[in-house]
């Protein structure tokens, strides 16, 4: 170990590091990360030093050393190997009495012999102890830097594993560019791309990774010149490396290669200062050696000096159970749409006739759970069923009109799994048909704590708003739902209706339209506009947005009763009747249909069934 190769200054902390990264986030500096097989260490795959071990240990008992000395005597012959194979079992015999590790420089000799004379079976032995292998703490914060405004967005590492990428699609939404082969590794020195970029100089486990010392001796292709370019614009952070490689050892050392703000190089300060030949680079490159407790301490720095909210168990567990409940959710819907024929016959048989009792109900829905899913039904008998199991039994509830029985089931789903905004959301869905507003609001309240980007939420909760009168908040939820789902039709229509409501009639109108451009078949829409034209006179576009709401929502009682309006106004009280009886069909309790309706046969003489809806209305109202 050297003392004498770098200015005592040189080394420092690893918050002194924390503090030069969170600084650069007000300048132009942009760091990038290299990493050596220490960084996969905590997530169980071991490092060079207990390969070595492992590949010596395993070598000795079989075939013997006497044999693998013949054999490293022919290879070092032909220059296959670069140390005498004496001085590797010297060390070896050392490294077994005192416990401690063989030097890095010694690996790709070991790895040639170990695997002699069929290489290729080295490389099925890294991808089986690689395979299993899952992102440990550090790669957490790593993944969420690598994604924070696309400025340190570079890894560059002599790794096989794909832990960076595992991370990435665990944690965050990003899909990195992944250099695997160094014919692509001009993509690694573009600085116009902001999304990760994870460079593998050995290439990756699936692409006949280099591991041999005449592989390793020299950076192939073009990753010198891209790598030479890329410290010009990155300040590296080294972390888990150890320079057993040569090739990416020699570019760093090259005095030709400009470091702009020098380099940052980790070690883990229980095992000593690194290797003599790292100090003096990192002295030649005006540098700093960071003392540190190992990767997932660094990253853990990192994390809580830029991520201190992102990072926590709680707010992890939140994110990573909302994600998965999304994925769940879109999985459930591609399947309900596979099934949909199936189940749709019992659906609109519910729909059609909500007096049936709760009893007849359940024997149904347990029908149709019987088709549709005999393994959830089976769950049921045996008690074990999950929280979407749960859920889907109240969706059914949901979609048949008995939303006491669906917040039932949406309750034991929150029960099972209480950090799934999905769940409050829908529960918050029936607590509003059942006018529990305050109730409703809660829940998506609890949705958009869980997930603060769940624009349905906020349609949800506008919606409630408005119902209770708080148009402020209704709208400000409106504008957040649109502002994260542009494509979201929903809240325009919705902050349609709150418009109209608060007589902005022309504001509603715009609403209505960009609902409709934006999801082409939104019958609700369709019956909005055709309220605007009713109102306007213009009963012609009423009767034709009317039409195409009853089209595409022929359950819903509200077109009808419109369509019917527009041809009271038009004069033809006989197409008005139809429309206005099919509404009362659909809701016997529809107190503005009955009224339209009496209004209807007032004009055309028929008093005593005008006076028969009036007094239903009157009844209703009463009540």
């Amino acid at each position: 170990m050297g003392t004498q190769s770098i200015d005592k200054y040189r080394t420092i902390s690893t918050n002194q590091l924390v503090r030069a990264i969170v600084e650069a986030k007000s300048s132009s500096e942009r760091f990038c990360f290299i990493f050596g097989s220490g960084a996969s260490a905590s997530s169980n795959i071991p490092t060079g030093g207990e390969l070595e071990r492992r590949w010596m240990a395993e070598m000795e008992e079989n075939p013997g050393l006497g044999e693998i000395r013949a054999v490293a005597e022919g290879l070092r012959e032909e220059g296959h190997l670069e140390y005498d194979f004496k001085e590797i079992e010297e060390a070896w015999q050392n490294a077994k009495a005192s416990g401690d590790f063989l030097s890095s420089k010694y690996y790709f000799d070991i790895y040639k012999l170990r695997f002699f004379p069929n290489h290729r079976n080295g490389y099925h032995y890294l991808e089986r102890i690689m395979a299993n292998a899952k992102p440990s703490f550090g790669y957490h914060p790593l993944a969420l830097m690598l994604t924070d405004e696309g400025k340190h967005n570079l890894v560059i590492t002599t790794n096989f594993d794909s832990l960076v990428e595992d991370a990435l699609f665990l944690y965050t939404d990003s899909k990195p560019l992944v250099i695997n082969h160094e014919l692509l590794a001009d993509f690694a020195g573009d600085p116009n791309i902001s999304r990760p970029i994870i460079a593998k100089i050995h290439r990756g486990i699936f692409f006949d990774p280099l591991n041999r010392p005449e592989e390793t001796n020299e950076l192939k292709g073009k990753w010198h010149d891209v790598l030479a370019a890329v410290f010009q614009c990155y300040t590296p952070v080294v972390i888990g490396y150890g320079g057993g490689d040569n090739s990416l050892m020699e570019l760093m050392a090259d005095e030709n290669i400009r470091m702009k703000n020098g380099i940052y190089w980790c070690y883990v300060e229980e095992y000593g200062p690194p290797a003599e030949k790292i100090e003096t680079l990192v002295q030649q490159k005006k540098g700093y050696l960071v003392r540190t407790a190992g990767f997932d301490a660094v990253m853990l720095a990192i994390g809580n000096a830029l991520f201190p909210d992102r990072i926590g168990v709680h707010e992890t567990e939140k994110y990573l159970n909302n994600r998965t409940g999304i994925q769940i959710e879109n999985y459930e819907k591609e399947y309900r749409k596979l099934t949909e024929r199936e189940e749709s016959s019992g659906t609109a048989e519910r729909c059609g006739n909500a007096n049936k009792s709760e009893d007849e109900l359940q024997i149904e829905i347990d029908k149709i759970t019987d088709r549709g899913n005999a393994s959830e039904s089976e769950r049921q008998r045996s008690d074990q069923m999950t929280a979407w199991d749960y859920r889907r039994q109240a969706e059914r509830y949901y979609r048949a009109k008995q939303y006491k029985r669906a917040i039932e089931f949406f309750s034991r789903a929150i029960r099972k799994q209480p950090n799934t905004s999905t769940f409050y959301n829908d529960r918050g869905c029936a607590y509003s048909y059942l006018h529990e507003h305050e109730k409703a609001i809660s829940d998506f309240n609890k949705a958009i704590e869980i997930n603060p980007e769940y624009s349905n939420a906020y349609n949800n909760r506008g919606f409630e708003f408005s119902t209770v009168g708080e148009m402020e908040r209704a709208f400000s939820d409106y504008g957040r739902a649109i502002e994260l789902d542009p494509n979201y039709a929903e809240p325009y229509n919705n902050r349609g209706i709150a418009y109209w409501r608060q007589g902005e009639y022309e504001r509603a109108f715009l609403h209505y339209n960009k609902a409709i451009e934006l999801n082409p078949e939104y019958g609700k829409a369709y019956c909005n506009r055709g309220v605007y034209w009713n109102h306007f006179g213009q009963y012609e576009k009423a009767i034709s947005d009317l039409e195409k709401a009853i089209a595409l929502i022929p359950e819903s009682p509200n077109p009808y009763k419109h369509c019917g309006v527009a041809w009271k106004k038009k004069g033809d009280m006989e197409k008005a009747l139809a429309y206005l009886t099919k509404a009362i069909k659909l809701d016997p309790e529809y107190e503005e249909a009955y009224r339209e309706r009496a209004d209807v046969f007032r004009r055309i003489g028929e008093e005593i069934k005008a006076a028969t809806d009036d007094k239903a209305a009157d009844d209703m109202s009463a009540g």
